[in-house]
Parts: C-alpha cells; sequence; structure tokens
C-alpha cells in the first residue's frame, strides 16, 4: 500500500484507474440495459403481431385455431394443457421466468381468454445476435479499459509535474527572494509555491537575524564590559576609598542595566515580532548620560559639546531608544574634531558635529549604524545621516503616536 501512495503521481492514478473502471462498467451496464430493453420490446412487438394476426383470423373466420411454432405456444384459458399459473394474469404482456413472455388477451365479448407465450431464447434472432453483442461490449470495455489506463497515466503525470518541479527547486536550495517554480500560477500549485517562497525567506530573515545577534552582541557589550573591568581593577586598588568604591559601584549597576537594555534590544530585534512596553522618557537626560559615558574621550579631545532642547519628553519605548541614541553620541564623539551639536525638537533629535576632510564617518556601515537603522526600522522611526561640507548630520524623527 505504501508503494501505491508514496508518490502524488501514484496518488492520483490511484483515483482516476477506479474512477475509469467504474464509467466503463456503468456505460456496458447501460448497454446491457438498452439491449434488453430492445430485445424486450422486439418480443412484445411479435407478440402483439401474433395476436393481431390471429384475432383478424377469429374475426373473418370465426376459427378457435391458435397460432403455434417452435417458440410460440397458445391455449385457451379452458384447455387442459394451460399451466395453472398463468390463470393468475390480468389481460396484458407480462415477463416470466426463464426469458418467457406472456400475453394475455380476450378475443371475444364473452371473457374468455387466450394465452400466448414466447419462448424468447428460442428466437433465432436472439440467439444469434446477444452472443456477438456481449462479444463486442467486452472487447469494447477491454479497449476503453486500457486506453484510459493509458490516459490516467498521462494525467497523472502532468499534474504531478509542477510539484515535482517545485520539490526539486526547494530540494536544490530555494534562495530567498527569488520566485520557486510556479510562482505566477492562479491554482493551488501557485498557492503552494508562493507560500513556500514565503518561507523560505521567513526562515532565511530569523536566520540572519540570529547571526546578527552575535554580530551585535560582541560590538554593543564591549563598552559596558570595559566599564565593569574597569570598575573591578579600581575597586581591587589598595588605595581605593570609600568616594571612590561607592562612584565605581555606581558605575558597575549602571553599565549592568545598559547590559539588560542591549539584550532586550537585540533579543527583540532577533524575533519576528515582538509587543514592546513604552513609557515616558525624558531625551535630554537620556543624551547628558550617554555623553558622560564618553566623558574622557570628550575631555582628551577638548570637544565642545552643546544640547538644545524645545522638548525632551517622549512616550516611547525606552531600551531602544537607549541604544539608538548610545550608537549614534558614540559614533559623534569618536569621528567629532572640535564640536558636537544637539538639537531636542518636538519630534526627535539632530546630532551634528564636524569632521576632517579624509573622515568617513559612518560611510563603510558598520554595526553601529546597522544597529540604529534596525532599531528604527522595528520602531518605524525615521532615521538619515550623512555628510553635508565639514558637518555630519544625523537626524531621528521618533513616531510618537
Amino acid at each position: 500500500m505504501n508503494f501505491l501512495t508514496s508518490t502524488f503521481s501514484r496518488r492520483i492514478l490511484l483515483l482516476l484507474l477506479p474512477f475509469t473502471v467504474l464509467v466503463i462498467y456503468g456505460y456496458s451496464q447501460l448497454i446491457v440495459l438498452s439491449m434488453k430493453a430492445a430485445e424486450n420490446r422486439t418480443v412484445q412487438e411479435y407478440l402483439l403481431a401474433e395476436y393481431a394476426q390471429f384475432e383478424r383470423s377469429f374475426a373473418q373466420t370465426g376459427s378457435t385455431q391458435l397460432p403455434s411454432t417452435s417458440n410460440l405456444s397458445a391455449w385457451w384459458d379452458d384447455d387442459a394443457d394451460l399451466p395453472t399459473s398463468f390463470r393468475e394474469f390480468e389481460p396484458g404482456i407480462h415477463k416470466l421466468k426463464r426469458s418467457q413472455h406472456l400475453l394475455v388477451a380476450e378475443p371475444q365479448d364473452d371473457g374468455k381468454r387466450a394465452y400466448f407465450v414466447l419462448n424468447e431464447p428460442d428466437l433465432g434472432t436472439s440467439k444469434m445476435v446477444r452472443l456477438e453483442m456481449e462479444s463486442t461490449i467486452n472487447l469494447a470495455a477491454a479497449i476503453v479499459l486500457i486506453t484510459g489506463g493509458l490516459l490516467a497515466f498521462i494525467v497523472a503525470r502532468l499534474l504531478s509535474r509542477p510539484v515535482r518541479a517545485l520539490a526539486e527547486d526547494v530540494r536544490s536550495g530555494g534562495q530567498p527572494g527569488k520566485p520557486l517554480q510556479g510562482h505566477n500560477r492562479n491554482d493551488e500549485i501557485g498557492l503552494l509555491s508562493r507560500a513556500m517562497g514565503d518561507l523560505i525567506n521567513r526562515m532565511d530573515s530569523a536566520l540572519e537575524r540570529e547571526k546578527a545577534v552575535t554580530q551585535y552582541a560582541s560590538h554593543d557589550m564591549r563598552t559596558p564590559v570595559s566599564v565593569i573591568r574597569t570598575a573591578l581593577s579600581v575597586l581591587n586598588m589598595s588605595e581605593c576609598d570609600e568616594p571612590m568604591r561607592t562612584r565605581n559601584l555606581k558605575r558597575i549597576d549602571e553599565a549592568c542595566a545598559d547590559i539588560e537594555d542591549r539584550i532586550e534590544v537585540h533579543l527583540c530585534l532577533a524575533r519576528e515580532s515582538t509587543e514592546l512596553s513604552k513609557e515616558n522618557c525624558d531625551l535630554r537626560e537620556m543624551l547628558e548620560d550617554e555623553l558622560e559615558k564618553h566623558r574622557h574621550t570628550i575631555d582628551a579631545k577638548g570637544l565642545d559639546v552643546s544640547i538644545e532642547s524645545a522638548n525632551s519628553g517622549y512616550l516611547t519605548v525606552r531600551p531602544m531608544l537607549r541604544i539608538v541614541m548610545g550608537n549614534l553620541i558614540q559614533n559623534a564623539v569618536n569621528y567629532a574634531e572640535s564640536s558636537i551639536q544637539i538639537a531636542i525638537k518636538a519630534n526627535g533629535v539632530t546630532i551634528r558635529n564636524d569632521v576632517g576632510i579624509i573622515e568617513n564617518q559612518f560611510e563603510e556601515q558598520g554595526l553601529g549604524l546597522e544597529i540604529v537603522q534596525r532599531a528604527c526600522a522595528r520602531m518605524s522611526w525615521k532615521f538619515s545621516a550623512g555628510r553635508h561640507d565639514k558637518e555630519f548630520v544625523a537626524q531621528l524623527t521618533l513616531n510618537t503616536e
């Protein structure tokens, strides 16, 4: 049974062949019934013709001599040879067993009945034709069965060909974004092809997101891990006093919170869809915290940092906004030559920093920019970054709805 259902074409063939046999059988039975109906009609007409001839002779001459041939027998109702069972039949033509037909008639008005019995197998025409017709029907049924089986096999192959092509395309390693076999069809094959293409694209996206998590984690975790490592080194120093201890413990606590935010964001970016809770965020305070993390670099480079804020409160996802701001500030601090200007607006923030002549800030699409772009796409924020003369401008427009 497994052999018969192991392939799609065999299953189709398994359905078509019984259907073909059923059609042939039904058609053969219809022919046989038509033959029998024709034979019955012929016999009845023969009986009626014999009786009509007897009735004319009886009316003209008054002769009561009933016809008798090799296949026709007749009796009056008072004949001793009349089978008793015939007396139960009413006037008319009746079909008896053993292919006999009985005609009951009343040629006189006094109610006297005549019984005509025709033995159908004794008819020479029926004997010769029936066997020949049955042989013809059987031969035709065999030819139709063979032809139908061949057509069923061809149809099964044709119907399964798109499925085999689609399976081969998937087996050979369907490429994400590339339509599979049958993609443009409007039938179930096209529906299956498009569904499998979407599944391949989703699996590829999930794989890319998983790969990105590893890259982002190695990129994003370095800063807080470095902060923790430095703070621990200070705490292990013998000259570490209480103020230094308190300050470094605070740095460790802030770094741990930063790591938690980064893990939450990267897990969110790795998933296909995730509901994130929103809360009121003070963007100015967040930017000041991020700048404070780079205080050593800012002081070493002598950067002039200014923040202008018309509005700093937003209802948004805090971890996602912290990661975006952290990467933008880190980028600005690393590439700025002398100044960083931050303008907080009603719908977002603009960060500007001056750059050198040969500086290619964000031009090589680093991981920091990838994280910002993916986070903005996830939150439906608008982000743009580019160089204008000797100034690099990064603009972020928040979706505050």
